[in-house]
């Protein structure tokens, strides 16, 4: 269930169009949690800003969409002390529970990260998100969109402890070697490391390889998600329950713009730019 409480509309200082901001409360549990959404005319892209405490792709996000159009879903989230927080806090029979707001897309992913009493509350909730992420049905893309694009930040990898840096989220925990753990790599089914990207905090992930040369070419990183066939697994470290996986599974064009929060602020707005030019050199090829 969801309700919508107010409309906004905000004046961009480099648009024409006004951005129009919508907010909703979806019921997680016996809590609400807050998604907004923000229109402009212009570009038919929707981005999605998951967690709430990466605030710099946020805030680019909400500066492209302003300038240049789009859309842009943001869900709410804070702490105790009122800061933005990573997941999801809410109620259920009583008891407190938390979730990551990208790993409730898929049963698989819901079964790897919550308990059997509270997954089938978030697969509600989880539903309701994606009717306002992506078309009415939850499992297509919007009329006329090209894309689904989410937008995160990390941490520096460089700042970390030797022992972890093999864990942490960068393009590198993609790639399997003989000599070094990597996290990830269960996921992808290639990597591309950039020589014109000097930081492994900052890359590309796809949902498929069309635009792997694209992304090559302008100098990032990027990352290929495996096919939907091969995310057809129960292996946790396989299909997460992450909306990359859903995307995949339900055959939605899927990119995910990823920078450390910090460093890579220049970096995700060049990501931000690559995507425009995309979007409207498709346009004219259409045309």
């Amino acid at each position: 269930m969801k309700w919508v409480l107010l409309v906004i509309v905000m004046m961009s200082a480099t648009a024409n169009a006004a951005v129009k901001k919508t907010t909703h409360d979806l019921a997680l549990g016996e809590s609400k949690i807050r998604v907004n959404v923000y229109e402009n005319e212009g570009a038919a892209v929707t981005f999605f800003s998951p967690h709430h405490n990466e605030q710099t792709g946020l805030n680019i996000a909400k500066e492209f969409v302003a300038a240049k159009g789009g859309r842009l879903v943001e869900i709410e989230s804070f702490d105790a002390a009122g800061k933005p927080f990573r997941y999801l806090k809410f109620k259920y029979a009583g008891k407190d529970y938390q979730v990551d707001p990208n790993r409730i897309y898929t049963e698989n992913g819901r079964t790897c990260s919550l308990s059997a009493e509270v997954a089938p509350v978030v697969k509600v909730f989880a539903d309701e998100l994606l009717k306002l992420v992506l078309a009415e049905d939850g499992t297509s893309l919007r009329s006329g969109e090209r894309y689904l694009i989410a937008v995160h930040n990390n941490t520096d990898v460089d700042a970390k402890a030797e022992a972890v840096k093999a864990s942490d989220l960068t393009a590198a925990a993609f790639v399997k070697t003989k000599t070094t753990h990597a996290e990830f790599y269960e996921q992808a089914q290639g990597v591309y490391l950039s020589n014109m990207e000097d930081d492994a905090d900052n890359f590309v992930f796809l949902s498929g390889p069309q635009l792997v040369s694209y992304f090559a070419e302008s100098g990032f990183n990027a990352v290929v998600q495996k096919s939907a066939g091969l995310l057809n697994s129960k292996k946790c470290s396989v299909d997460d329950g992450s909306l990359s996986v859903y995307s995949a599974l339900n055959s939605v064009p899927y990119i995910c713009l990823e920078a450390d929060a910090v460093s890579g602020y220049l970096r995700q707005k060049q990501m931000f730019e690559a995507v425009y030019a995309l979007l409207g050199s498709e346009a004219v090829a259409r045309k």
